[in-house]
């Protein structure tokens, strides 16, 4: 019994002493989804090709980490959603029609951060041309997550983050209101 209670206070101590040293050992993982602001696409009466792709660069989510922050090994994304909301088919610009994705043909997402000076920019999803989810009249956007890169450095940049979209496809017919989840799995260790 004396044993263990040495192995435990023992542990203990050694625990901060060990998380200091940045070991990158990963004890457990959590999943953790942060929904993406709300955003419009605007629409046009007479529809056009969006002939280059368009960036839509999105204000960082909130990614809380809490009090395991200083514990965090690594982040990585497992799924991108995106959908449209139902107040999307209340525009003044409305054609009646029910708002869908139609209008895409490819989208890739990204996340893109300044680094000492140097914007660096990681596809973390895509759906690509010809995707069978296009021209369903789908409201919600599954994307095939395409990196397995540690984005907790993204994360931590004191200037903040951007969710980019990159989208090719038709302009929509009216505008399409948008907002959409990432789901996060962290590493939780030292």
């Amino acid at each position: 019994m004396k044993r263990s209670i040495r192995s435990i206070a023992l542990s203990l101590i050694l625990l901060p002493i060990l998380s200091a040293c940045d070991l990158g050992v990963t004890l457990g993982t959590q999943s953790m989804t942060e929904t993406l602001p709300v955003f419009t696409i605007p629409g046009a009466v007479l529809p056009a090709d969006l002939s280059t792709s368009l960036g839509l660069a999105l204000a960082s989510p909130e990614i809380d980490l809490g009090s395991e922050s200083n514990f965090v090994t690594f982040v990585r994304v497992r799924n991108v959603q995106l959908q449209i909301l139902d107040l999307s088919d209340q525009d003044s610009n409305e054609d009646g029609a029910l708002d869908s994705f139609d209008f895409l043909s490819a989208l890739e997402v990204s996340i893109r951060a300044e680094f000492d000076g140097v914007v660096n920019e990681i596809v973390i999803a895509r759906l690509p041309d010809g995707d069978p989810q296009f021209a369903t009249a789908a409201r919600t956007l599954d994307l095939s997550v395409v990196s397995n890169a540690d984005i907790f450095d993204f994360l931590l940049v004191p200037g903040g983050y951007d969710i980019v979209l990159n989208i090719s496809g038709t302009i929509p017919a009216d505008n399409v209101v948008l907002s959409g989840s990432v789901r996060y799995r962290v590493g939780l260790g030292f």
